[in-house]
């Protein structure tokens, strides 16, 4: 994990979308963050150490297999009861993972989703830039627009690293945090999809455009979802 020290930030953007405004000052704690999105080698070890991934998660289904998805990287092997990895796939961030799964876990490692505040702080630091290493995209930063085809290992982007050292913040998958949907204190931009029925996802994806990996772009999806561009890392507050 790396350390995002305690302080004020600007958190929210008056270029981006409507639901990122008004940008505004935000005061967090010392917490600290994983490096890199978390992998599928080490969810398979979090669902071998659970037993299980249907209904597993808070009542819920933590992630797809292979069986059930083509696009899940997870196989369960039946003879050895045991998960296992799709070959390649073991550095690759854990995707077809729902929200549910995600905040499982995390908590189940003395941890917890980050807020979207706490996310984007490490993922763009204090200077209010719009992409972790700066404020232009760049094609050797981030796995994103479809250049690659598919995730990459974490970690495969290191010019791309934020202030505090966090890799892949921008692009490889969408991240689940714990926030649900709503608006911006202060802010008169109205969405239909603003409530508690969808979770925000941050950071773009390897398919989506660089735009969309801005450090204050917000997506949304159902917690029970498992998509094949979302996937999560952890935060831990400084004790």
């Amino acid at each position: 994990m790396v350390l995002v020290p305690a302080g004020i930030f600007l958190m929210g953007s008056e270029e981006g979308e409507g639901d990122e405004a008004p940008m505004r000052e935000v005061y967090l704690d010392d917490f600290y963050i994983d490096r890199y999105e978390v992998t599928n080698a080490e969810y398979v070890a979090f669902l071998n150490a659970i037993g299980g991934h249907v209904n597993r998660c808070g009542g819920h289904d933590c992630a797809d297999i292979k069986d059930e998805d083509p696009e899940s990287h997870i196989i369960y092997n039946y003879r050895t009861k045991r998960y296992e990895t799709e070959a390649g796939y073991a550095s690759h961030p854990v995707v077809k993972v729902s929200w549910y799964g995600a905040k499982a876990y995390c908590e189940h490692y003395g941890k917890r989703l980050p807020t979207e505040a706490e996310w984007e702080k490490a993922a763009r630091g204090v200077d209010s830039r719009a992409y972790p290493w700066g404020d232009e995209a760049t094609a050797d930063r981030a796995n994103v627009d479809n250049r690659v085809g598919d995730t990459t290992p974490v970690g495969s982007y290191p010019a791309g690293a934020s202030p505090y050292g966090a890799l892949d913040m921008a692009g490889n998958v969408w991240e689940w945090v714990a926030d649900w949907y709503r608006p911006y204190p202060g802010t008169e931009w109205r969405s239909p999809f603003y409530g508690q029925k969808y979770k925000v996802v941050r950071g773009g994806s390897w398919n989506h455009p660089p735009r969309d990996a801005r450090c204050t772009c917000r997506h949304i999806a159902h917690p029970a979802r498992r998509l094949r561009v979302v996937g999560f890392r952890c935060v831990m507050p400084l004790e």
